[in-house]
C-alpha cells in the first residue's frame, strides 16, 4: 500500500452528490482525468440496502483510479458500511467532514462532523480498521482568521490514521461562497506529515495556479469547475490546451447524456441529465430559449432533436449576431445523423462484486 495515495502535482476530482457518477467522469477522463471519486455515498444506503446507492458504486471497465467517499456521523454503521464494500474496486476510500448542506449537518454529518472531534475520530478509526485500501479525509477550515482550530483536527486525524487529507478552504456557513482561505490551508500542510491536498474555487487555470502558489500544495481538487466543464483537467494539464470548440460541447454533451440514459433509464436518466445540459449551455452563448427548454426534456428522442438544434445554429456572441458553427466535420456525422435511439456503446461498468 502506497504510503502517498497521490502524487505530487496530482488533479483530483471531487466526490460531488448528484454529478460525479460514472457518466460524468467518463468525459472527465477522456480530457486528462486521472483520479476521481464516486458521487457522495450515505453508509446508511450501503448498511441498509437502498437499491439506488448501487449505481454510485459502480466503476467502469476504463477507469484507471477510483475513490470512494461516504457520509455518516456512527462508527459502527461507518465502519459496517466498509466491510461491506471491501470486496468493491476502490483504490481508496474518504470521509466526508466537509458537506455543508443542512440536511446534512442536522444529523451531525459533513461539516458538523468536525464539532464533535472526537466522534469523527472513532468514525476515521472505525474506517481504518475495517478498509482494505487507504483512508483519507476530507475537512473544512474552521475559522477564517486563525487558523489554530484547523490545524489541531487535522492533526488529530493524522494520528488516528488519515494517509491524506483535503482541505476546502471556506468555513461551512459561507457554503461556495467568498474567497478561499489560502493561508488557513498552508498552515494545515505545514503541520502535517500527510499529503494535503487545496480545494476551492479551481473553475480556470489561473484560479489553480493562485491555489497552488498561496497554500504550497501541489495536489488540488476540483469540484464545481468542472460540472458542464471537463475541459479544465485539459487546461490544467496543457497550458496550450485550446477552449472546448462549438462542436466539443455538443459533443461531449450527447454522449454524457446518452450514458446516463444507459446508466438509469429513460426517464430517470433525461430527468437528471437537465442539470448537465444547462451546466454545458449557460455561460457559452447559447440562446437563451433554448436553454428554456431544457426542464421540459423527458425522452431520447425530445432530447436529440433538442441537440441537434443547438449543433447546428452555434452560440450567439453578445451582440445578438450568431457565430459560426464549427466547420462540418463528416468523419463523425454517420453516427449521429439519423440516430433516434441512444447510442449503443460498450459495457460501462464492472460487476459491482468484481476486483
Amino acid at each position: 500500500m502506497s504510503v502517498n495515495p497521490y502524487p505530487a502535482d496530482a488533479l483530483i476530482l471531487a466526490p460531488l452528490s448528484g454529478y460525479t457518477d460514472l457518466a460524468f467522469r467518463r468525459q472527465c477522463r477522456r480530457q486528462g482525468c486521472r483520479y476521481a471519486f464516486t458521487p457522495l455515498v450515505d453508509v446508511g444506503s450501503v448498511v441498509y440496502r437502498n437499491p439506488r446507492s448501487d449505481r454510485n458504486l459502480l466503476r467502469g471497465d476504463d477507469e484507471p483510479w477510483l475513490g470512494l467517499q461516504i457520509l455518516g456521523a456512527c462508527p459502527e454503521t461507518v465502519g459496517e458500511c466498509v466491510r461491506r464494500l471491501r470486496d468493491y474496486p476502490f483504490d481508496l476510500v474518504d470521509l466526508n467532514m466537509g458537506c455543508p448542506m443542512p440536511k446534512i449537518t442536522r444529523r451531525g454529518a459533513g461539516a458538523a462532523l468536525s464539532d464533535t472531534p472526537k466522534l469523527a475520530l472513532r468514525c476515521l478509526e472505525a474506517m481504518v480498521a475495517a478498509a482494505p485500501w487507504p483512508v483519507t479525509v476530507k475537512i473544512r477550515i474552521l475559522d477564517e482568521s486563525d487558523p489554530a482550530p484547523t490545524v489541531a483536527l487535522a492533526q488529530s486525524l493524522q494520528r488516528g490514521g488519515a494517509r491524506a487529507l483535503t482541505v476546502h478552504g471556506r468555513i461551512r456557513e459561507k457554503v461556495y461562497a467568498g474567497p478561499v482561505k489560502f493561508d488557513v490551508i498552508a498552515a494545515v500542510r505545514e503541520a502535517l506529515n500527510i499529503p494535503v491536498i487545496a480545494n476551492g474555487g479551481v473553475v480556470d487555470r489561473a484560479a489553480a495556479a493562485a491555489l497552488r502558489a498561496h497554500t504550497g500544495c501541489g495536489r488540488l481538487m476540483i469540484a464545481r469547475g468542472a460540472i458542464g466543464n471537463p475541459w479544465i483537467f485539459r487546461e490544467l494539464l496543457d497550458p496550450r490546451a485550446p477552449p472546448p470548440s462549438h462542436r466539443e460541447v455538443c459533443t461531449a454533451m450527447r454522449e454524457q447524456v446518452a450514458d446516463m440514459v444507459s446508466l438509469y433509464g429513460e426517464d430517470a436518466g433525461l430527468r437528471n441529465a437537465r442539470k448537465i445540459v444547462l451546466a454545458y449551455l449557460v455561460g457559452r452563448g447559447y440562446r437563451r430559449s433554448r436553454r428554456h427548454r431544457v426542464a421540459t426534456l423527458a425522452t431520447w428522442s425530445q432530447f436529440d432533436a433538442f441537440y441537434r438544434e443547438v449543433l447546428d445554429e452555434g452560440p450567439v456572441d453578445r451582440s445578438g449576431s450568431f457565430a459560426p458553427p464549427d466547420p462540418p466535420d463528416r468523419s463523425d456525422q454517420s453516427d449521429q445523423s439519423d440516430q433516434s435511439d441512444p447510442p449503443a456503446s460498450a459495457p460501462l461498468w464492472h460487476s459491482l462484486r468484481r476486483r
